[in-house]
């Protein structure tokens, strides 16, 4: 399994974990070493950080990802936020925009749920 594929089965625990608890964003800590690269941060062949470097994480719609010494990655979602009344929770507004500015939903109050 790839170091990518771990993250992301860590993301969907913590949002399941979180998913009850108020508007918290899910964090996770993970290390994404490489020999290839000794000292950076490795996220996937395309993504590869350098200790104090932040971006968008990769295969993640709207995530950061800051890289930290000894191959240590935050990587952070969006707050879970509940949609308004009567709404239904949509996409989100636009995934090419900079995190969290990315983290802004749609929603659709269209019809009575």
């Amino acid at each position: 399994m790839s170091h990518f594929a771990v993250v992301a089965a860590l993301f969907v625990c913590l949002a399941v974990i979180l998913g009850g608890q108020g508007s918290q964003a899910a964090i996770a800590r993970v290390k994404l070493a490489n020999p290839d690269h000794p000292g950076k941060c490795v996220l996937d062949s395309h993504t590869i950080m350098s200790p104090g470097q932040t971006g968008k994480a990769p295969n993640l719609p709207c995530a950061s990802a800051e890289c930290h010494s000894d191959s240590l990655v935050t990587i952070q979602t969006c707050a879970a936020v509940a949609p308004p009344k009567g709404c239904k929770q949509r996409d989100f507004v636009n995934v090419n925009r900079d995190y969290p500015a990315c983290c802004e939903r749609s929603y659709d109050c269209s019809k009575h749920i």
